[in-house]
């Protein structure tokens, strides 16, 4: 009897754990229209698991971006791709090359899924953003 309910509790567990797997990830992934309206006009602060470092990044209603990093502020440029991926250039390569990651929403703002499993997670999200300038990111 107890290898019975133990082996059914085990199935359970078992079945339980793609959905646990799903909410530590964020919920579903967003479309153009969810990125449009949550990414511009906001600054982020978070952390890169994959790449082990802190960001901030404030975007502007228009899509400008400042990108602070430990390497110092970068300007940059959020567009959203035709496969409803926010993607971000970065004037260091003449913006011809942009990062697209799926996006989805957590409980403290959002998490970028991109290429070769580079993962970047907010952890604050301050909404109402009309311009970014350097000094505001600074410090």
């Amino acid at each position: 009897m107890r290898a019975i309910i133990g082996a059914g509790l085990l199935g359970l567990a078992l079945a339980g754990a793609p959905a646990i797997a799903q909410l530590a990830k964020g919920g579903p992934v967003m479309d153009a229209g969810q990125i449009k309206a949550s990414l511009f006009g906001i600054e982020m602060t978070g952390f890169s698991p994959s790449y082990g470092f802190a960001w901030r990044e404030c975007i502007e209603p228009g899509g400008a971006t400042l990108y602070e990093t430990p390497d110092g502020i970068l300007n940059g440029r959020l567009t959203i791709s035709p496969k409803g991926e926010a993607c971000f250039a970065y004037e260091d390569d003449g913006y011809k090359t942009p990062a697209c990651y799926q996006t989805r929403k957590t409980d403290k703002g959002f998490r970028f899924d991109g290429e070769f499993d580079s993962v970047f997670v907010t952890t604050k999200v301050v909404t109402g953003i009309r311009s970014c300038k350097k000094q505001d990111l600074v410090g």
